[in-house]
């Protein structure tokens, strides 16, 4: 199994734990809600991915060094990562009116 395969199919089984353990949070959205937070969700991942994979290529081709394409290439990946996850909890609470974010039990 190559790599890129494994990583897709782990991230579909996260997708689908995810949506069985807060299944009251999706009872409580619309249909239209629901597929709006799903295609909001496949769209920022593809923009994502598509930077990711380009800004990667872009670095390796600019920075000769192993050590420093690598630290680079990091620290991208978690800006990235950051910039994902706070962009969809914003619009994922704009679609569904405050009901997703989900908060976690211990915070209030």
């Amino acid at each position: 199994m190559t790599r890129p395969l494994l990583i897709a199919l782990i991230l579909i089984a996260y997708i689908i734990y995810v949506g069985f353990k807060h299944k009251e949070t999706w009872k409580k959205l619309s249909i239209m809600q629901t597929a709006g937070v799903l295609v909001t969700f496949v769209g920022i991942i593809s923009i994502a991915g598509v930077i990711l994979f380009y800004g990667s290529r872009f670095i390796t081709d600019a920075i000769s060094g192993d050590i420093t394409g690598f630290i680079i290439k990091f620290l991208g990946i978690v800006v990235i990562i950051v910039a994902a996850a706070v962009s969809f909890t914003a619009i994922a609470g704009k679609i569904t009116n405050g009901v997703i974010p989900i908060t976690r039990r211990d915070q209030k």
